[in-house]
């Protein structure tokens, strides 16, 4: 059974600058400074595309989980009905998506990751974040609830096995994800995908979240490749792609509807992770 003191591990994150110490930029200049890398971007995606790009050189592939490999909104709402049944919220339309945005909020999606904000879940700062969001529960007991029907939730998205078998023939394949290390085991360990892995680092084990640059690092150590050598795919502008471009990662962007407007480097976008195979050479 998963209980809210699982997701209370420290986790050092990288020092942010002091806003204070500098002049900003105007907010104009930054809007044009955003527009120039989403063109930069979009220019070096169409290059590297017309030019047959081929990923075979990288010695280590790590995925995200959540949305990259696994299916996390199909998995959320499952646990979101199990928080309605056990804890007999309300179970209509209109508050279900109520549920639904308020587990994808920052309050639960801080304690998930094992984030530096996360909020403890027995304070009262807890306390009243949910009853700013019309949750007048126990937010220990809700948290455990969540986490344990997210436990039995593990759906790998069509074509992952797959692609993951496939990849593993000569090269390292490894998923470097947020969230509970119960939560992420149980759920790999139901999707069959655990015996594809070769390495696995889970936020809340490793003591640093995405975007945190150094979880990416400690896989890499694990994986013995080196940034030049090394791929990160992910569906997270945020947290994948900050912690990519902040390791000195290429990453590929995964966007299964298509938005790819977040700026940021990448290599490659993809509307399905699968895709990635038809820029990698491997036995048939």
């Amino acid at each position: 059974m998963t209980s809210a003191s699982d997701f209370h591990h420290p986790v050092h994150a990288l020092p942010y600058p002091d806003r204070n110490a500098a002049p900003c930029l105007s907010g104009e200049i930054f809007r044009e400074v955003l527009l120039l890398l989403s063109f930069l971007t979009m220019v070096t995606i169409m290059e590297l595309e017309g030019s047959e790009m081929d990923l075979s050189k990288y010695e280590a592939i790590l995925f995200d989980l959540d949305g990259t490999l696994l299916d996390y909104r199909g998995a959320q709402r499952h646990a979101a009905e199990r928080l309605v049944r056990i804890m007999e919220l309300d179970g209509s339309a209109t508050s279900m998506e109520r549920l639904i945005s308020f587990l994808e909020g920052r309050v639960i999606q801080d304690l998930e990751a094992c984030k530096p904000s996360a909020i403890e879940p027995g304070s009262r700062e807890m306390r009243q974040a949910f009853s700013r969001s019309g949750f007048n529960v126990d937010p220990i007991e809700f948290i455990e609830v969540y986490f344990e029907g997210m436990e039995e939730h593990g759906r790998p998205l069509p074509g992952i096995e797959d692609m993951l078998g496939r990849l593993g023939a000569h090269r390292t394949v490894g998923v470097v994800t947020n969230g509970p290390g119960t939560v992420q085991r149980k759920r790999l360990r139901l999707s069959g995908l655990m015996q594809y892995l070769d390495l696995l680092v889970i936020s809340c084990e490793a003591g640093h979240a995405k975007p945190d640059p150094e979880i990416l690092r400690y896989a890499m150590k694990l994986a013995g490749s080196a940034t030049f050598s090394t791929l990160f795919v992910g569906d997270s502008a945020g947290s994948d792609m900050g912690a990519a471009n902040a390791a000195g990662v290429d990453f590929v962007f995964v966007q299964p509807d298509g938005d790819f407007s977040s700026p940021g480097p990448r290599i490659l976008e993809l509307r399905r992770t699968v895709e990635l195979l038809e820029y990698i050479q491997t036995p048939d």
